[in-house]
């Protein structure tokens, strides 16, 4: 059978609208919602060049600029060596892993308990939290060096309930504290709060709400 000039012409010029629709549906048309109206595809609510981390109390999404995390960037991982449990040897690139939020960091380790830490700032040290207050910590503070925040390209910041140390097994998250507006360059540097078991004390509470409440950058504490 052979087919006629106009019918092949016909063919392959209906081939290339079918062609074209398709390239149209992908492309970059959205609606209110940040949805690909042809495609039916999710999208950022946000700018180009931004990303959401949470939601203003009336319901709008909350957007900040996409952190740019360092190259190259020399981090430590735990050795078992007293009086607490970490070691300055390096920790290769291809060791660390970025968790964007707190949201994921928290999930993160309730899943994957037991990761190295780094503890910087044992019971009884000094810390100012950016500020000028000389604060004499009543816990253990320190950090998963290998699970990095973009807010400051470090690890993560833990702080260990003070009835527990960074030795006991089964750390998992059981709160929060995070900086306010009041210090907005600090802003999305939370600190986790972990417990063995998830188990804590009212002292605990106590204790590490004494810390915070003197400094006014921070919120209170969180608690599960």
């Amino acid at each position: 059978m052979v087919l006629k000039r106009d019918t092949i012409n016909l063919v392959a010029d209906q081939i290339f609208k079918n062609w074209r629709r398709r390239l149209n549906e992908n492309a970059y048309p959205m609606g209110p919602l940040g949805v690909n109206v042809a495609s039916g595809h999710v999208s950022s609510q946000c700018p180009q060049g931004e990303e959401q981390n949470g939601f203003h109390p009336d319901g709008r999404p909350y957007c900040r600029p996409k952190p740019k995390v360092k190259e190259k960037k020399k981090l430590f991982k735990k050795a078992k060596i007293e009086p607490y449990n970490f070691d300055w040897g390096l920790l290769g690139e291809d060791e660390k892993e970025i968790i964007s939020t707190r949201k994921e960091i928290i999930d993160y380790i309730k899943n994957n308990p037991n990761q190295p830490t780094r503890i910087d700032k044992p019971r009884g040290s000094i810390k100012k939290f950016g500020g000028k207050k000389e604060i004499t910590l009543p816990f253990d503070y320190g950090e998963w060096p290998h699970l990095i925040n973009p807010a400051d390209n470090m690890g993560w910041d833990l702080i260990v309930v003070t009835s527990a140390t960074a030795e006991d097994d089964n750390l998992i998250p059981v709160g929060y504290v995070a900086y306010n507006e009041n210090k907005p360059s600090a802003m999305f540097n939370d600190k986790i709060i972990i417990a063995p078991d998830g188990k804590y004390t009212s002292e605990d509470r106590k204790l590490i709400q004494n810390v915070f409440d003197q400094m006014d950058y921070f919120d209170n504490p969180v608690w599960y």
